[in-house]
């Protein structure tokens, strides 16, 4: 995607942590990775992942048999320098080259390198929103527990 994109695309966005995205199919026969909300959109702009970025996919049932995936599965994003090719490595050890994904899967953005101070403000701001829903719990029980 990057390797490709950065010489076919006009404007090139980079993923941010926290983000999410999904594979398209572009009519040229390549893939893409795009913002979630762009992938019906004819030319869309894509999104280049750094080196090393970590993603989480989010398999359809579908995917999951097809791939011999779980429906939520780390990979860390790779790009190999000879040949030139963008691929997804995961904990397993199996790597998947973006060509060999399935258009539509959409993969959340955990860590770009470089960027690791915004990944812990996410991860912060994740775990306190759950802390105060776990607060807020209680207190609806004790109150819906009244009548």
């Amino acid at each position: 995607m990057c390797w490709f994109s950065a010489e076919h695309a006009k404007n090139i966005e980079q993923a941010k942590a926290g983000q999410r995205l999904a594979v398209k199919n572009m009519d040229w026969h390549a893939k893409w990775v795009v913002r979630e909300e762009e992938l019906d959109a004819p030319r869309p702009c894509p999104v280049c992942l750094a080196d090393q970025t970590r993603v989480l996919f989010r398999f359809s049932e579908n995917q999951q048999t097809s791939l011999h995936f779980g429906s939520e599965t780390e990979a860390v994003f790779k790009m190999i320098k000879r040949p030139k090719l963008d691929i997804f490595e995961f904990p397993d050890g199996k790597q998947m080259n973006l060509s060999e994904l399935p258009a539509g899967l959409v993969l959340d953005v955990l860590v770009v390198p470089g960027q690791e101070e915004l990944s812990d403000i996410l991860d912060k701001e994740s775990a306190a929103q759950e802390e105060e829903e776990t607060e807020r719990e209680p207190f609806l029980a004790r109150l819906l527990a009244r009548f």
